[in-house]
């Protein structure tokens, strides 16, 4: 390397550093013509030179993603060597350079979820909060950082890493497996993570089997001595989901036909996008105008009360009215019974549509059927309160 640039960076010298550029222009990319270079930007985040790292990661993005001989990103080495300002500052400027992949697969994430001080805890957190998406990356064994995390004993790690997989409704990461097979559970039960164990239990699947055909509790027993108390919560956990836990191998299910859900499913929820998306709309249109015809009907109600046959006359007409009482219906007779019973055809099937359209998204929609539950019944009860009784 150009001793110039050399001392530009050990001084942390961003004008010195474009000096050199202007007189050189294709300085920086002289240095980064290799297949893995160890470019400027490598050098400036390994020694902490925040200021000339991140006017080189501004000049030239790149160099932030290349991986130099040893397999590192720049970040990964300001993780190595400590460098936690370097880190930040290029987080800062670009939240996706967690999500580069170093040497073994390795992400920024994943190193801090190896490490226990405090610094890296606190740099776990904010990884999480700055680049969410990249607790799915996969080392090359296939392990995510809770993997990680179990694997190097570091439980306040995984705590982080829990509690924000739990804020997010993401736990059902915990029980991706890595390349035996083993998910978070099987690897904090193999090495006697008794904490660990009793956080899992309830957020994973404790009847899963590793590619040894090994459950959890099958390999914590295996562990002499192990703690009994454990081990019974794990059993009692594990009868309980029993019959939730599918026995077939995934060859088996995908051989046998669709079951009624799944066709439902499919019909409803999965042949075309914008079908079903004019579908739905249509349908809450629907089941919107309904209700509210229901609760007011043609005629309105009536606003007054009388107990016997009023005769009105003019020079012109004489009308009747029969006897009837204020808030009831003015709509009655035949014309009522066609209205309810078109109207209410009308609403409880756009109310099955939605249905049948949220079965490809539950349980996440279960709200949804929820609140049609609840709207159903009080559509039911509204016609119970105002339909005439027989004697008025």
């Amino acid at each position: 390397m150009d001793p110039r640039l050399q001392l530009a960076i050990e001084n942390d010298d961003v004008a010195e550093l474009h000096g050199l550029i202007v007189a050189e222009r294709n300085l920086l990319d002289r240095l980064s013509k290799e297949p893995f270079p160890n470019t400027p930007l490598h050098i400036a985040a390994a020694t902490g030179k925040t200021h000339v790292a991140m006017e080189m990661a501004i000049l030239k993005p790149w160099f932030a993603r290349r991986l130099n001989p040893d397999g590192y990103s720049p970040m990964h080495l300001a993780l190595k060597y400590k460098r936690y300002h370097t880190v930040r500052a290029l987080t800062t400027l670009d939240p996706k350079l967690i999500r580069v992949r170093g040497r073994d697969g390795f992400t920024p994430l994943h190193y801090v979820a190896s490490e226990e001080g405090d610094s890296e805890r606190e740099l776990l957190a904010e990884f999480l909060s700055a680049c969410g998406s990249s607790i799915e990356d996969l080392t090359s064994r296939c392990e995510t950082a809770v993997h990680i995390a179990v694997q190097n004993y570091n439980p306040r790690a995984f705590k982080v890493l829990f509690g924000w997989l739990r804020r997010h409704r993401l736990t059902k990461i915990l029980n991706w497996k890595d390349e035996d097979g083993n998910n978070v559970l099987h690897i904090a039960a193999s090495k006697n993570q008794l904490e660990i164990i009793r956080l899992l239990i309830g957020h994973t699947n404790v009847n899963a089997r590793n590619f040894d055909k090994k459950t959890a509790l099958e390999i914590f027993e295996a562990n002499s001595p192990y703690d009994p108390n454990v081990a019974k919560r794990l059993r009692r956990r594990g009868c309980f989901a029993r019959p939730f836990t599918p026995t077939l191998s995934l060859s088996e299910f995908f051989s046998k036909g669709l079951t009624a859900g799944e066709k439902c499913a499919y019909f409803f929820g999965v042949q075309d996008e914008s079908a079903r998306d004019i579908i739905l709309l249509v349908s809450t249109l629907i089941a919107t105008a309904t209700y509210q015809a229901a609760l007011s009907p043609p005629g309105g109600y009536w606003q007054d009360s009388t107990n016997s046959t009023v005769v009105a006359t003019d020079s012109n007409s004489t009308a009747m009215e029969k006897p009837h009482r204020a808030g009831n219906m003015i709509l009655n007779g035949t014309s009522l019974y066609v209205f309810t019973v078109f109207n209410g055809t009308a609403f409880f099937f756009s109310i099955g549509t939605i249905w049948a359209i949220a079965i490809a998204e539950f349980p996440k929609t279960f709200m949804v059927y929820l609140s049609m539950s609840i709207l159903g019944f009080a559509y039911f009860i509204s016609h119970l309160i105002e339909f005439p009784n027989s004697d008025e």
